[in-house]
């Protein structure tokens, strides 16, 4: 190959990289955060089956500690089940993840089963 030109195989791997790169700052950061949230849901169950109004209080310790990490949930997110003697929490939430000409909507969903009193 002359000097001064360009190999296109290294040309096509930058690109490639470049994309990925880009690709992993867009998409982790909703990833991060669903895998951040799973102790204080995992902890908001416990609070909710062991004292007397500790749905509400978990609902509210959930929405606290999502806001922290820039997650916004509302109490239309989160769901208490009873289910025999279980008590499911579920909280469930949209990200978009904004791309050059794309949006992506990548659903997330937090589910907790904890034996209730």
């Amino acid at each position: 190959m002359p000097p001064g030109r360009i190999n296109f195989k290294l040309l096509l791997f930058l690109a490639v990289l470049v994309v990925g790169i880009v690709l992993a700052i867009k998409f982790i950061p909703p990833y991060w955060d669903y895998l951040s949230l799973q102790d204080p849901v995992k902890e908001a169950a416990m609070t909710a089956v062991s004292r007397t109004g500790g749905e509400d209080a978990a609902r509210a310790e959930i929405i606290r500690r999502a806001a922290e990490l820039g997650v916004r949930l509302g109490e239309e997110n989160i769901q208490f089940i009873r289910d025999g003697s279980m008590l499911i929490l579920l909280v469930r939430w949209t990200e978009t993840v904004d791309l050059p000409g794309y949006k992506v909507r990548i659903p997330f969903q937090i589910e907790q089963r904890v034996p209730a009193p």
